[in-house]
């Protein structure tokens, strides 16, 4: 009887194991628009174009921080994700102070500050202060997608 009870208790362990892993992490909440954060830097951090755009509407709306204008549609997001990095080898993004605001069932909207960060080939690692907003919409199937996304370096601080 003991023993029944540590193999079912062993199996419930390795069945939360395997489901908690970065592949169930990255799937947004159906319910929660925050979740699309989380899952957004993920998907930066893996500096996969496709995996990002999967994250935005057909007809999204995306203006990055280096871009000079707008990428509109999934297609035209992915290649902007996907162009080289000369010497980056790693990317990641952290988010700072920042809130989301549900407006409905249906839309949402995020905006704060986060820090880009790159590792180049020498091991150097370059930070950038930013800010965005982000507005995510609920489609007909329950998944929370980016409809507008708008990022910018931090303007320096000015002395009074």
């Amino acid at each position: 009887m003991q023993s029944s009870r540590r193999f079912a208790l062993l199996v419930i362990l390795a069945a939360a194991l395997f489901t908690s892993g970065p592949e169930a992490r990255a799937q947004p909440n159906p319910n929660d628009p925050s979740a699309l954060l989380a899952a957004w830097a993920e998907a930066y951090s893996s500096m996969d174009a496709p995996r990002i755009a999967a994250l935005y509407t057909e007809e999204a709306r995306y203006w990055g921080i280096t871009s000079r204008e707008q990428s509109v549609g999934r297609a035209a997001i992915q290649a902007s994700f996907g162009r080289p990095r000369e010497g980056v080898t790693a990317v990641g993004v952290t988010y700072g102070s920042h809130g989301v605001t549900r407006l409905s069932e249906s839309a949402a909207v995020a905006s704060g500050h986060w820090v880009f960060r790159m590792t180049l080939a020498n091991g150097s690692e370059r930070q950038a202060p930013a800010r965005f907003s982000i507005t995510m919409t609920r489609l007909a199937d329950g998944a929370w997608r980016i409809a507008d996304h708008h990022s910018s370096f931090l303007p320096t601080p000015t002395r009074p």
